[in-house]
């Protein structure tokens, strides 16, 4: 039991450090790579909607869990601290994540409307430059 509590207190530590810190340009790369790969999860998602291979369920669960993460990072993105030289950049990408929570939104609202799924694939394929 206090293997656990001692585990589990080290993990809340740890991750009070994510999205912490100023963003320099190692940090950006990272968060712009997150970005992407979120929106070509959500664009595989989306696909799946459109031909009819997962559930509503599944798609708006999975949905919800990568709006979530791309508004956390939108506004994390937003409010830290950035090396100046890269600032624009850095907020650029914050309405980048902003967007893809946007439109996984439109999944998450709409999971089992296919046309609506295949404008979101269009959408999250280009915001992520998904092959």
């Amino acid at each position: 039991m206090l293997t656990r509590v001692v585990a589990l207190a080290a993990s809340a530590v740890l991750c009070a450090g994510c999205n912490g810190g100023t963003v320099d340009r190692h940090a950006l790369k990272n968060d712009s790579a997150s970005i992407d790969s979120m929106a070509c999860e959500g664009a595989l998602l989306a696909h799946d909607v459109v031909r009819g291979k997962t559930t509503a369920f599944f798609a708006r669960e999975q949905a919800e869990e990568l709006q979530i993460q791309a508004s956390n990072l939108a506004n994390a993105l937003l409010k830290r601290k950035t090396v100046a030289s890269i600032e624009r950049r850095v907020r650029a990408k914050s309405r980048d994540a902003a967007s893809l929570s946007a439109t996984l939104q439109r999944l998450h609202d709409h999971p089992s409307d296919p046309v609506v799924a295949g404008s979101v694939e269009q959408r999250l394929r280009k915001l992520g430059g998904c092959a």
